[in-house]
């Protein structure tokens, strides 16, 4: 059974371009980085708790974790909660749904811690958590939908 795709390998090599880049800045530019920045962001997107720049390392560890902890679950499909009757004649089909959502997730996650490790401004743009929650819940709905489609 093929599931993986071009689209998919395309979003594979995003999220490791995006992680790639952003490590790098943040390793490149750590002597810029102010020793005092934010530590949590209010919802109106202040700053409201300030930390040592040194918590900045934990970002692009979790993010890589969770990239690779992702990339680990999509090598077994048999695992995967897939919301409807798996048979032998939509296997392939709903394995292929699935592996482009969580493609597609990687990336989101990715591209969201991403941002966090770079941005060090005493305010998060008033953009910000409405782009996080689009690039969070718009693939699962866009693929539920192709997925209760091809069931």
């Amino acid at each position: 059974m093929k599931i993986k795709t071009k689209f998919g390998m395309a979003m594979q090599i995003l999220s490791v371009l995006c992680l790639t880049g952003s490590t790098l800045l943040l390793v490149v530019r750590w002597n810029q980085i102010p020793a005092v920045i934010p530590g949590h962001y209010n919802f109106a997107g202040e700053a409201d708790s300030m930390t040592g720049k040194g918590s900045l390392i934990l970002m692009p560890v979790l993010n890589w974790l969770m990239y690779l902890g992702i990339s680990i679950l999509e090598h077994f499909p048999q695992v995967w909660n897939t919301g409807v009757k798996i048979t032998a004649q939509n296997r392939e089909r709903v394995y292929r749904i699935l592996y482009h959502m969580i493609a597609c997730l990687k990336l989101s996650v990715v591209l969201i811690f991403s941002f966090m490790t770079i941005w060090h401004e005493n305010y998060m743009p008033s953009w910000f958590l409405a782009a996080a929650m689009l690039l969070t819940f718009g693939p699962m709905v866009f693929f539920m939908i192709q997925l209760w489609r091809a069931r």
